[in-house]
């Protein structure tokens, strides 16, 4: 009697218990038959209707259930048994549908989710109540303790299986579907095999396992009518993994488990992507980001429109792991201790996920009927922490072995039946493999969240080939080093398992070893153990650290929560936000195959016409709620949440291959947007080039910091209503960006046969920067503030250098030419071995000669910019800029000569008179000023813009520069024609293969046999080669097409100088100018001058005084000294050129043209030249001018395009001119015109300064057949007809210009008629020009040819000159004035040295109306002749 009496006792709670559960979800089911079946010990329903309405409930997400059924249901309940075997749960083929919610997005964009959230409050409010009437026993009798005990039992020992689940999603034509052979949970023992336990003393631990079967899942395109024409590969194949649980409990009788650990396991992981499945999966990755973020569906029912809005500014810096613990709308501005008794409040996707935790341990009844008691009495405890129950701490893990990621392209094959259905080949291109994959959360509560993701090795290679090349094929025997191009972190053959460290898989755990495990719940404590350092100790590749806390602040106790708003500024808890990510080892290389591969890939995912999730919201700006308290404001001052991530790189090394093929023509359109005609495509014959020249880019450490406020809605429009915010509050408003490179460098290498890398050649030595950012959130709330900045950027680059030989610049031209000149063949040109042998100095083979290496280098370079509501501002320094050439010994025991170029700044205030020679010069000093500093104001296209104009303010100290032979040398470089042989095969085009070699040094013909004139035809389109060949048999007359050609490039000329004037106007009518250049010293010597040892590195005038003083055979040198220029705009005081940003300017330019006159002032310009044996002979004596430039502008009122007319006057005072030419100058100048332009030829001849293009140029001794006239070219020798007055005429004097069709000058376009056609199209411009040169003095010397020891002179005088032009819209009128001509003729005797004059020749013109008549006159004394000596000039004794 006693055993019935228990029996019925169990039955009667046993049976309520698994009714409760089954008659939830599963629709039209009668208790009666349930409960008939479980008295015999086994129920089986078949054909079962899911309830779909409270599955959508449970889920709490914006999905709908089409449909859900369930096959079969078995229940066994072994009552004889309940203490020893366990109850079997067993569903057969169970398939539900879901699609996503209709108006889903629209409800989200549309702010409805305010009344979801009424709605479903509502509903909750009533649902609650009466599940707490349903598990409250009516019953006073509770049960006995060893029943509640069984019960317990039976409960922890409940075996659940699955065969065949089956879950299905639908979106527009996108299936994806998700199968599972199988799924089993039971109950296991310590060593996880299957038992039935029970929580005993004293662990107090319950273990489950979660096995997997066959997981397969596929996403397949249905048509407009739903059906899926084919089947696609399946993402996920037939994969298994298992989950083990282990529960803690604090003691035998707690309802909630103190620690909960999930952890899931995978062996392989293996995904296969199609070109067709990649556009559909990147769908529904960004539909898990939506959701994650809140961004579709009003499922957050406890936000108000400031939650929302915290999820969408939450930053995603990371797309897919910023874990928003703190959107979840209980921020800093509302109650902690509310929100932890709030339980309707469901805010954010973690309060949704931590909702499962009491029905995964089944004890939801107490914690619900306490706070349900707690809301009934309408009051709230003073200490309500003790009356809720503790936070379990949850631990959940993902641990995958290996895992890998397989891209594929997809082709259609129709079978040879017409009713059969196609068929769908596909071919593996691009594989991702992974190694060691950890994610482990961590949580108490919703105040500490902590995620850790963790990758220990990671690579990606090439398989088979790629749009019809064949480039890894079985039949290519290639390396596998050759196709890995992604390669990050160590392998788990030299890692070990330190991925599992301390998971529910390792055996060294504590839970596997009956141990308590501890867990660090402290911030501080968790930032010093999870370092950088040991996350890259136990993993190798990839580390992610996102922790997430909030505390309580020393404040709370005196807070009335009974009214607490969203809006309350006052802070209760502060929230911290840092995710740190650590990449390891880098090595990135790409070559053709990997490029084109991403490019693939790119382009399919693109091949799609979804609309987005989440259209972009414009900014709604909240009116503020009154000013904030001086208590809410100190609070703000004492802590303001922020989100901080913190990325760090190491060892990052990129290759940049040259393209062995290139198809860049046919994907490059596709990904920019444009729908390109499907063409022939050119498929080359694939053969990898070895050795392959490659590009290589090296860092050592990269940081960024991004920082961002938590709330920036509500701290922005708190600040912003401030009318005096402090500093720290304004920097909390901005997004802050830190970016640090350390040890950053590039250079050449090369790929030999083997598959390896010859060691870095630096092009790019190393060198580090800084990058400083800030830009302000919700700039709407600023807009009245104009003194707050709303970008600030800050760049810095201590040392920056650049060196490379002639040929290493030739083979990185060839190498970025490979992969931009793109051909329809696809296949690029090789190179020529010498260029190679001469870059990578092959052993074995002789070097012909030591090519010089340029080298340049920037220092101090800092720039920084500023922009505001009203105006954007920058400045700016350079230090110091220096460029060298250093040419290597060519024998043992020669030291390297360096030959510097240029120097900035160099001290060039005493260069223009050759006196500096013989003086002391004090060394360079490292205190010397920047060579450059710069600001400049720009004021914001708006309403307000005339508040100022524009500014800028320049400084330029002196420049040196030395215009040295040996860069001629670096110039000329050419690789040595050791592999020309094979082009000269195709018989008729020896010549132009022979040019072609000379112009461009990549030597050989491409792979494919080509004939040899197509050596540079990659660097022009095939149509454009066609349709030059094409035309050529056409005998059209060359002078019929040059009208329309000339005309339509006049007109398009015409326009250019239209918006040229416009803009020009447009950018100096409001501005303000100050610029100051120091005179630039420039040295051209006729042999290289290296810098002797005792010179400090790249000082070229201590180098030329050095030459000068010590050196006998030193080269002669022609020493230009370049004016000083300064220029300032009206009404400007000087200020210094380095401001701090933004500044102003004591008198600003409010109207239109109140910026001139300009004032512009040339001085010190000079010309002498340097001679052996110190001698130094001057050719321009030091000058300068003064002018004066005044523009003014009228707007045309006939005009409706607004356009202006122009008046222009410029006046310059030029200073005296003084030349003295002799000579060994004449000598030396002869030889450096005849140098350089040899040089510039044989530049020319070689194709340097000019693209290649595919035109073959005529040949040398044809004459040129220009289709447009040139009055240069066909003028005939005899000009008579042509006199002077009809040259400087004008049409108001009487003069004519003869304009007969037979006038050579016919067809050139006259000022008058290109001023005229400038003005009635663009505005009238006027321009009125004038030139004051008081005096003009030439001195010629020369020996004597009749005496010897006596030397002659000329001496040229004109005074008085003037020149002006007036250029108007009918005339143009130019007037030239010399006042007198004079020249004088003397002779010197050595011995005493005494000049005597033997004739002089004056002419006058004190007047412009009548003639002048010259007059002779003797003069006594010739000015000037002391400084001068007389060399070898053939000149007539008299004059």
């Amino acid at each position: 009697m006693c055993i019935q009496d228990r029996d019925k006792m169990l039955e009667s709670y046993v049976t309520p218990l698994l009714m409760s559960y089954v008659n939830k979800y599963i629709k039209n089911l009668k208790p009666s038959d349930l409960q008939l079946s479980l008295w015999g010990g086994d129920v089986v329903l078949s054909k079962l209707d899911l309830k779909l309405d409270v599955l959508e409930q449970e889920l709490k997400l914006p999905f709908t259930f089409m449909s859900g059924h369930i096959h079969e249901l078995r229940i066994h309940v072994p009552w004889t048994k309940l203490g020893s075997e366990p109850v079997v749960i067993t569903i057969n083929t169970m398939e539900c549908i879901l699609k996503l919610k209709d108006g889903a997005q629209d409800d989200h964009e549309s702010g409805s989710s305010s009344t979801s959230r009424s709605v479903s409050d509502s509903s909750k409010a009533v649902a609650k109540p009466r599940r707490l009437q349903q598990a409250a026993p009516s019953d006073p009798d509770l049960p006995p303790g060893y029943v509640q005990s069984l019960i317990r039992r039976v409960v922890n020992n409940v075996n659940i299986v699955v065969n065949n689940l089956i879950l299905k999603y639908v979106e527009d034509d996108i299936v994806l579907s998700v199968n599972i052979t199988s799924a089993e949970c039971y109950t296991v023992d310590d060593i996880w095999e299957r038992a039935f336990m029970d929580i005993t003393a004293p662990e107090l631990v319950l273990r489950k396992v979660i096995n997997f079967s066959d997981c397969t899942v596929c996403l397949d395109k249905r048509n407009a009518s739903g059906k899926i024409e084919f089947y696609q590969d399946p993402l996920l194949y037939k994969c298994s993994f298992r989950t083990r649980l282990h529960f803690t409990y604090d003691n035998i009788n707690s309802k909630i488990p103190s620690v909960i650990k999930i952890q899931t396991m995978v062996e392989s992981l293996k995904l296969s992507i199609t070109d067709q499945q990649l556009p559909m999966f990147i769908r529904i990755l960004e539909l898990i980001i939506a959701l994650y973020y809140g961004e579709i569906g009003g499922h957050k029912e406890g936000e108000g429109e400031e939650g929302s809005s915290h999820v969408r500014e939450a930053g995603a810096i990371i797309p897919g792991m910023d874990v928003d613990m703190e959107s979840h709308g209980t921020s800093q501005y509302s109650s902690p201790d509310l929100y932890m008794l709030s339980e309707e409040a469901d805010q954010g996707w973690v309060s949704w996920a931590w909702s499962f935790v009491p029905a995964i341990v089944g004890a939801e009844e107490e914690s619900e009927e306490s706070l349900y008691q707690q809301r009934e009495t309408g009051g709230i405890p003073n200490n309500p922490q003790q009356h809720t129950p503790k936070d379990p701490i949850v631990s959940i893990g993902f641990y995958c072995t290996k895992a890998s990621v397989t891209f594929k392209l997809t082709e259609t094959q129709s079978e040879s039946s017409y009713y059969s259905p196609q068929k769908v080949k596909s071919r593996e291109v691009l594989c991702l493999e992974q190694e060691g994959i950890t994610i482990e959360v961590l949580m108490m509560g919703e105040p500490f969240f902590d995620c850790q993701i963790g990758f220990v090795g990671c690579r990606a290679l090439c398989l088979k080939g790629i749009m019809g090349v064949r480039d890894f094929e079985e039949n290519m025997h290639r390396h596998e080093e050759d196709a890995v191009f992604f390669s990050c972190g160590d392998s788990l053959s030299s890692k070990g398992m330190t991925y599992l460290t301390n998971s529910l898989f390792d055996y060294r755990s504590p839970e596997n070893n009956g141990v308590r495990a501890e867990f660090i719940l402290d911030a501080a404590n968790h930032k010093e153990t999870y370092t950088e350092i040991a996350g890259m100790q136990r993993f190798g590749a990839f580390y992610m650290d996102y922790l997430y806390t909030m505390e309580n602040s020393s404040s709370k106790g005196s807070q009335d929560f009974s009214v607490v708003s969203m809006e309350e500024i006052v802070p209760t808890v502060q929230e911290t936000s840092i995710k740190r990510l650590v990449v390891g080892p880098l090595d990135v290389r790409l070559h053709s195959s990997a490029v084109h591969r991403i490019l693939k890939m790119i382009t399919c995912a693109m091949d799609h016409e979804y609309e987005p999730y989440c259209k972009p919201q414009r900014e709604v700006v909240e009116e503020s709620h009154g000013p904030a308290t001086p208590e809410e404001i100190s609070n703000l001052e004492e802590f303001i949440p922020t989100r901080l991530t913190c990325l760090t790189l190491l060892q990052v090394s990129v290759t940049v291959s040259m393209a062995e093929f290139n198809l860049l023509h046919t994907l490059m359109p596709v990904i920019m947007g444009c729908k390109t005609a499907a063409g022939p495509v050119y498929i080359p014959v694939f053969q990898p080039v070895r050795p392959l020249p490659s590009v290589q880019f090296q860092v050592e450490r990269v940081n960024v910091e991004h920082s961002v406020p938590m709330y920036a809605p509500q701290l922005v429009s708190t600040v912003s209503s401030l009318s005096q915010p402090s500093d720290n509050l304004l920097h909390h408003c901005y997004a802050h960006l830190y970016l640090k490179v350390f040890g950053f460098q590039a250079g050449l290498t090369c790929q030999d046969s083997t598959g390896g890398f010859l060691p870095l050649i630096p092009i790019i030595p190393s060198f580090s920067t800084a990058l400083y950012g800030k830009l302000i959130q919700m700039p709407s709330c600023w807009s009245k503030r104009s003194s707050v900045p709303t970008t600030e950027c800050i760049f810095e680059l201590p040392h920056f250098t650049v060196q490379a030989t002639r040929a290493q610049t030739v083979l990185l031209q060839a190498i970025c030419q490979s992969w931009t000149h793109s051909v329809a063949s696809g296949a690029p040109l090789t190179l020529s071995e010498s260029l190679l042998n001469e870059v990578y100095k092959a052993p074995g083979v002789k070097s012909p000669g030591p090519s010089p290496t340029l080298e340049g280098s920037v220092q101090n370079l800092e720039l920084k910019f500023c922009s505001r509501a009203t105006v954007k501002c920058a400045s700016g320094t350079v230090g110091a800029v220096k460029v060298c050439a250093r040419t290597p010994g060519s024998g043992e025991g020669v030291k390297e000569k360096l030959v510097p170029l240029i120097q900035g700044p160099s001290d060039t205030k005493e260069l223009h008179m050759s006196r500096w020679l013989n003086e002391i010069r004090k060394p360079e000093s490292l205190l010397a000023p920047d060579l450059l500093a710069f600001s400049v104001q720009v004021p914001q296209q708006g309403d307000d813009c005339r508040n100022s104009g524009g500014v800028l303010l320049v400084s330029v100290q002196g420049i040196a520069v030395n215009v040295d032979p040996v860069f001629c040398t670096w110039l000329l470089y050419q690789p040595h024609k050791g592999s020309s042989r094979q082009q000269q095969q195709a018989p008729g085009s020896v010549p132009l293969a022979k040019r072609r070699e000379d112009e461009v040094s990549v030597g050989s013909t491409p792979l494919a046999k080509q004939p040899s004139n197509q050596a540079s035809d990659y660097a022009s389109s095939p149509v454009k080669t066609k349709t030059v060949t094409e035309s050529r048999p056409l005998s059209i007359p060359m002078k019929v097409m040059p009208d329309t050609t000339a005309e339509e490039s006049w007109t398009a000329s015409e326009e250019r100088m239209k918006e040229l004037i416009a803009h020009a106007w447009d950018a100096v009518k409001h501005l303000t100018l100050q610029l100051e250049l120091q005179s630039c010293c420039v040295f051209l010597p006729n042999d290289s001058l290296p810098s002797p040892s005792t010179i400090i590195c790249g000082d070229i005038p201590g180098t030329v005084r050095s030459w000068y003083h010590n050196q006998a055979s030193m080269p002669g040198t022609l020493v230009v000294c370049l004016p000083q220029i300064s220029v300032f705009s009206a009404g400007h005081k000087y200020m210094e050129p380095l401001q701090e940003l933004p500044f102003v300017v004591s008198k600003p330019i409010l109207e239109e043209g109140d910026a001139f006159p300009w004032t512009v002032s040339l001085s010190q310009f000079s010309v002498y030249t340097l001679l052996g044996q110190q001698r130094s002979l001057s050719l321009l004596e030091p000058m300068g001018c003064t002018s004066t430039l005044a523009v003014t502008s009228h707007k045309l009122q006939s005009c409706s395009e607004g356009r202006h007319s122009f008046v222009v006057c410029l006046h310059v005072d030029l200073q005296p001119i003084h030349v003295k030419c002799s000579n060994p100058q004449v000598q030396l100048l002869y030889e450096l015109l005849l140098s350089w332009s040899s040089t510039w030829a044989r530049l020319q001849r070689h194709g340097i300064l000019r693209q290649t293009s595919s035109i073959p140029e005529p040949p040398a001794g044809a004459a040129p057949s220009s289709p447009v006239r040139s009055s240069a070219g066909t003028a005939l020798p005899d000009t008579s007809t042509c006199s002077p007055s009809a040259d400087f005429g004008s049409p108001t004097e009487g003069d004519s210009v003869p304009a007969g069709d037979d006038s050579p000058f016919a067809d050139t376009v006259t000022l008058e008629q290109k001023t005229s056609s400038i003005g009635g199209t663009s505005g009238k411009v006027s321009l009125w020009m004038q030139w004051m040169l008081p005096k003009v003095t030439v001195k010629l010397f020369a020996p004597d040819p009749t005496a010897k020891k006596t030397e002659i002179c000329v001496i040229s005088e004109l005074e008085d000159l003037s020149a002006s032009v007036d250029v108007q819209d009918v005339y143009t009128k130019i007037k030239c004035k010399v006042g007198s001509f004079n020249i004088d003729h003397y002779r010197c005797r050595r011995q005493p040295r005494s000049w005597k004059a033997l004739t002089s020749s004056t002419a006058s013109c004190p007047s412009p109306t009548p003639r002048p008549s010259p007059k002779m006159s003797v003069t006594s004394s010739p000015p000037g002749l002391s400084g001068q000596r007389a060399a070898v000039l053939p000149l007539p004794p008299s004059g």
